[in-house]
């Protein structure tokens, strides 16, 4: 991941204002915000991703574990508590998370990100997640400065799922 933040920034840096879906050969945009990683190495890793975000060490991912979708959050520092407030068009929910790992990030000014995964209770919760995701029109997450335009997620959401297969 490391590696791979560095890229998506210049490439979207370089993407015209409106576009919808632009693809090139190392990943997918779809509106300028949903990074679609097609780098094998990556776990079908799908990122929202802005510059004011990635500066202050703010992130939101899905990626594929063991077959299924993992969604991770990094935060600028360690959090404390079992779960993380998620709210969506207004209504919140409360995910259970676990630490998942410190990384560097040349990105961020003080340098490290603190990522968790967010841990639901059945395979159910976690789809009906990821569709209020996908079909919704912001996220804020509890502990972090900026929201998530949702725009995008839907079919983001829907080809990441491809990836977990």
């Amino acid at each position: 991941m490391r590696r791979t933040i560095p890229v998506i920034l210049a490439c979207l840096a370089a993407l015209p204002l409106r576009a919808e879906i632009i693809e090139n050969e190392a990943m997918k945009v779809f509106e300028g915000k949903w990074v679609q990683s097609k780098d094998p190495s990556q776990n079908g890793a799908l990122m929202y991703v802005t510059q004011v975000r990635s500066e202050v060490g703010e992130y939101f991912s899905i990626r594929c574990e063991d077959g299924g979708p993992s969604v991770r959050i990094a935060f600028p520092r360690r959090i404390s508590g079992k779960d993380i407030g998620i709210t969506i068009d207004g209504t919140q929910t409360r995910i259970p998370a676990k630490f998942a790992s410190k990384t560097k990030d040349p990105h961020f000014l003080k340098g490290n990100v603190f990522g968790y995964a967010l841990n639901f209770g059945s395979d159910a919760e976690e789809q009906a997640f990821l569709t209020s995701v996908a079909q919704g029109r912001m996220m804020t997450i509890e502990g972090q400065t900026h929201p998530l335009d949702l725009k995008g997620a839907g079919q983001a959401v829907t080809e990441q799922a491809g990836y977990c297969r």
